[in-house]
């Protein structure tokens, strides 16, 4: 309802001063500019596109019926928030706030949001009201690896036999609905409907002068579109920036390193290398696919690297994060997210995607963290009709919205610094890698990987049993 009071009262104002037209775009920082002159061309495009890709839902009137939406408070790693009750000069609140308004115009419904702590709590309250037999939320957003529990726990409806969300539309991410489908069946989505899939997608930041200052007269930019941007040379770039600025013969947080990040940089090189943790069938059933010779090959020399404490730092998240800001890194490999903390620094820096962990690799892989967030159906669901037309039309008007005012105005034009930076981000965002075996962590074997404590193969021996039984428990919970 108060969406629709600030209508009103947008509406009314608009009879008090000159109207400006359609065609008038805002710059990055809000003024308008007019734009007449692409009017038609821009116009026809708009039409040909949505002749091309409509919104395939039916009339319908839901007498203002309050669909709530379940998902996590904003971190700094996560953008969580799905819902906008009033205008906002924020380019983003405005965005959530006019999708919000389009779609209860559309289908006299209420949009309305309940937030709490990502992941655990999230899942607690979810968990809590499915295990009622109530259905007090219409969809959940809430980082994948506790969207997994859910569904491993049978909590989730297939989201294929929900009348009306079609997959295949451009508003959904394909990425996301091919790898994370377990037999054929699609449990945990993402798309346009929101950005909190997109704020955890893993780059890497780089220092432009400390790359001159330190010699090196490569550009990571011409590296990345030569298709020559890999494990082995950032590594040899790291080595020339890592520096014992106290001389005290080892590096720590009081020093420069070549390249800081956390432990998810395991999961993120072994899909650099186009291998992942599980794969399925032709019946798209999870195999477990680590225990390869290849896997082994290249899990051991990513090992290598991010062990060497004398040029990477792979410990501790917060200076992992901070070094960038202090010059006391060249390289950190994090989540997208932190572009916007990164926007006010007195240094410049740039943004490539994760490297190839060799130049025979066919593409740049983007891994999807934890914490990155999908959307699931509640499996209480009482009215699926209903939730597949009012989630479908979220997710178009997301597109419309959401993902331009994140992509277009944020992400590209305020906190990228340069112009090969958001060529990179198209790069980046041409292909998110999703590892079933990660997000679901079946017999903790993810876990122990990671954790460096064994060489794969041992560790391969001794959780492959444990791994299997595990994957089975999880598929005979799914609806």
């Amino acid at each position: 309802m108060m969406k629709k009071f600030f209508a009103f009262i947008l509406a009314a104002c608009m009879l008090l001063i000159p109207l400006v037209s359609c065609s008038d775009s805002a710059d990055v920082n809000g003024n308008v500019a007019d734009t007449a002159e692409g009017t038609g061309d821009t116009a026809a495009a708009v039409e040909t596109e949505e002749e091309e890709e409509a919104l395939g839902i039916p009339d319908a009137d839901y007498k203002e019926y309050v669909f709530t939406i379940l998902c996590h408070s904003d971190v700094s790693y996560n953008y969580g928030t799905t819902d906008w009750d009033e205008p906002s000069d924020d380019v983003r609140e405005q965005a959530l706030y006019e999708r919000g308004l389009a779609v209860e115009d559309l289908l006299n419904v209420t949009i309305d949001m309940y937030q709490t702590n990502i992941g655990g709590d999230v899942y607690s309250i979810f968990k809590t009201d499915t295990d009622s037999g109530l259905y007090t939320y219409d969809i959940v957003f809430n980082s994948t690896d506790y969207q997994c529990t859910a569904v491993t726990n049978g909590y989730c409806y297939n989201i294929d036999e929900i009348e009306y969300i079609d997959l295949d539309k451009s508003w959904w991410n394909a990425d996301c609905t091919e790898q994370l489908s377990i037999g054929g069946n699609h449990y945990m989505v993402s798309g346009d409907i929101a950005v909190s899939d997109k704020e955890c997608t893993w780059v890497v930041y780089f220092l432009k002068d400390l790359l001159t200052a330190v010699g090196i007269t490569e550009s990571p930019y011409d590296l990345v579109k030569s298709g020559e941007w890999t494990w082995d040379k950032l590594y040899s770039m790291a080595a020339k920036a890592a520096f014992d600025t106290n001389g005290d013969g080892t590096l720590d947080t009081s020093d420069r390193y070549g390249l800081t990040t956390h432990g998810e940089s395991y999961a993120a090189s072994w899909q650099s290398a186009g291998l992942k943790f599980v794969t399925t069938d032709s019946d798209g059933m999870p195999q477990i696919s680590w225990g390869t010779d290849t896997f082994v090959e290249v899990y051991e020399k990513i090992n290598d690297i991010l062990t060497d404490s004398d040029i990477v730092y792979c410990i501790n998240d917060s200076f992992a994060q901070s070094a960038l800001l202090s010059e006391q890194t060249l390289f950190m490999a994090m989540d997208i997210s932190f572009a916007s903390t990164y926007r006010n620094s007195e240094y410049v820096f740039g943004i490539v995607p994760y490297p190839k962990y060799s130049e025979d690799i066919d593409r740049y892989y983007s891994y999807m963290t934890l914490s990155s967030c999908t959307m699931i159906v509640p499996i209480t669901c009482s009215n699926t009709e209903r939730t597949g037309i009012i989630t479908e039309a979220l997710a178009y008007y997301g597109q419309k919205y959401i993902t331009p005012a994140y992509y277009d105005v944020q992400l590209k034009a305020r906190y990228s610094r340069d112009e090969e930076s958001q060529e990179m981000l198209d790069i980046i965002f041409t292909y998110r890698a999703y590892d079933l075996g990660v997000f679901f962590n079946w017999g903790g074997a993810y876990s122990s990987l990671v954790a460096g404590d064994a060489s794969p193969a041992t560790l391969y021996a001794s959780l492959q049993k444990a791994m299997s039984k595990s994957i089975e428990k999880s598929l005979s919970g799914l609806s």
